[in-house]
């Protein structure tokens, strides 16, 4: 699945960036950046998120989905503080741009 610069491939479990390189990701952003990749320009809440990369239940007060977006952002956006590939759309969740 190839997005801006990135290319996230699915069977080695690894993103890579417009040089070929592998970008170091944990599990977890990896997964959550698949999920992202398989609904492109779709807003998705915190609940779905961690439904699609977690297999787990929302709990309203756990802030790890946003904490991750923050850490994919920092490796992914030219601009973490004015994202372009992962936006955040006011009370609804996120959106990933393609």
């Amino acid at each position: 699945m190839k997005f801006g610069e990135y290319s996230l491939d699915l069977d080695a479990h690894q993103l890579l960036d417009k040089d070929g390189q592998s970008v170091s990701l944990t599990s977890m952003e990896f997964d959550l950046l698949k999920a992202f990749a398989e609904n492109p320009n779709k807003v998705l809440d915190r609940d779905r998120l961690l439904s699609l990369s977690h297999n787990r239940d929302w709990d309203p007060f756990d802030r790890s989905i946003d904490i991750r977006i923050t850490r994919l952002r920092r490796k992914i956006e030219a601009e973490p503080s004015k994202p372009q590939i992962i936006k955040t759309v006011r009370g609804a969740g996120y959106i990933f741009v393609t």
